[in-house]
């Protein structure tokens, strides 16, 4: 709105005016003094007249300035009033202000000594809103008390306001370095958290909240937690983990396991135990040497032996569109002979068979490779078969699981041992899961 402040510069500024107006009469009464001592003559004829004339130019010029002077004492008055009145406003939005940020600064405070000895989850999430709150607050403060002094600084003091604003600025300042350093050691964290995630991939079923992540205070150290990790939990819901008993959870973990999405090796794990089963139910002894070995295993999966024959066996379950090419008919050969070279005492007993399980075709070299090195071909498709693993060790009857801890490692070879479809079928025969599930 427009309006004629009363400052020093607007003083100076009428002082300088009135000097003039002052200079100006100086000057008149001067002139007019000069006029008369020189028109003697015509003054004395007319002097009534000039005296009558004089009084009116005063009364005129008097009367004028009067009222000049009194519309300008009304806008004064005016603006007066509409400053008080501003200022009245700000004052009752100021008071708000004040009260509302001591307020919810009280009630900030409160709430986080309420939360002081809740769980490390919540705190980290309430101490992040904290900080926030208290960067919005003191921002909003800021702009507020800038608009005061910027739109009324004759009515504030400018200093009083500067320093409030400097030292507010200055606990911005501090309140972004302690947001710094929480955050420099957020990172820290997020760094070690995602490493422990990386070797210890059942961690992630502890993280979730904070109850679970309790549940590790229980475990002495990480070969512990390893050893009494159930598997089972990677293949069902948590919700179901808790609602079923668990001969369900087993049940359920292995549908799951055997409907769910697999990775290379795992679906290659899946194929040697299918061949494994197919020769043990058909009287072969099988060590299951790729699942044990992994990488080590030489190219050969499974050594099969029955009477005086071994099969040296790979075996390859890929997808349709490829094909089994001759460097894989080579390394099995290769692996043959290593293994003949390495039981050359025994080789006048046994007959050793290279033979190469798979569910798709060779390439036309391979098939050669194959034929002039007698390598044995089988084209068999992954069929349903019993997965559980039940063994009697010492007596006691348990039953493993895929995932389990020693399933690579146990053979079914020994009287009142076999394999299961269901954790229903192990049970009424006697058998009950182990007792270790960590699957190394």
């Amino acid at each position: 709105m427009g309006r004629n402040n009363y400052d020093e510069e607007g003083f100076f500024t009428n002082l300088f005016k009135i000097g003039i107006m002052i200079a100006i009469f100086l000057g008149v009464l001067i002139g007019t003094y000069y006029f008369f001592d020189s028109n003697k003559s015509f003054i004395s004829e007319n002097y009534k007249m000039l005296f009558f004339l004089v009084i009116a130019v005063i009364i005129i010029t008097s009367i004028s300035f009067y009222f000049n002077q009194k519309n300008k004492l009304k806008e004064k008055i005016k603006d007066l009033e509409e400053i008080n009145q501003d200022l009245i406003h700000i004052n009752l939005k100021t008071e708000y202000k004040f009260n509302r940020l001591v307020d919810t600064l009280k009630e900030k405070d409160n709430l986080f000594e309420s939360y002081k000895n809740l769980d490390a989850l919540n705190i980290s999430t309430l101490y992040s809103d904290f900080l926030t709150l208290e960067y919005s607050l003191s921002e909003e403060w800021l702009e507020k008390k800038e608009i005061i002094v910027k739109e009324h600084s004759n009515y504030y003091s400018k200093v009083k306001f500067g320093r409030t604003a400097m030292k507010s600025a200055e606990i911005v300042s501090e309140l972004k370095k302690e947001t710094k350093s929480y955050i420099e050691q957020y990172k820290v964290m997020l760094y070690k958290y995602e490493a422990l995630l990386c070797l210890f991939p059942e961690l992630k079923n502890y993280v979730d909240d904070i109850e679970t992540i309790k549940e590790l205070s229980s475990y002495k150290n990480i070969d512990s937690f390893k050893e009494e990790y159930d598997k089972v939990i990677d293949y069902i819901s948590k919700e179901e983990y808790n609602r079923l008993n668990d001969d369900e959870r087993d049940q359920l973990a292995l549908n799951n396991y055997i409907k769910g999405k697999k990775s290379k090796w795992q679906i290659g794990r899946d194929f040697e135990m299918y061949c494994s089963y197919i020769y043990e139910k058909n009287g072969w002894h099988v060590e299951r040497f790729g699942i044990e070995k992994r990488l080590n295993d030489m190219g050969r999966d499974i050594i099969a032996t029955k009477d005086n024959i071994v099969h040296i066996i790979q075996c390859k379950l890929w997808s349709n569109d490829k094909l089994i090419h001759e460097k894989h008919i080579a390394q099995l050969y290769g692996s043959t002979i290593e293994y003949m070279i390495s039981n050359e005492t025994t080789l006048f007993k046994q007959k050793i068979v290279p033979v190469f399980i798979t569910n798709i075709e060779l390439s036309e070299t391979a098939q050669k490779f194959a034929n002039k090195l007698n390598v044995q071909i089988c084209k068999w498709q992954m069929q349903e078969y019993p997965r559980i693993k039940c063994n009697i060790n010492n007596g006691e009857k348990i039953y493993h699981l895929p995932f389990d801890q020693q399933y690579d490692r146990t053979q079914i070879k020994n009287n009142g041992e076999f394999y299961a479809f269901t954790v229903k079928e192990a049970i009424l025969k006697g058998f009950k899961r182990a007792k270790r599930h960590y699957f190394q």
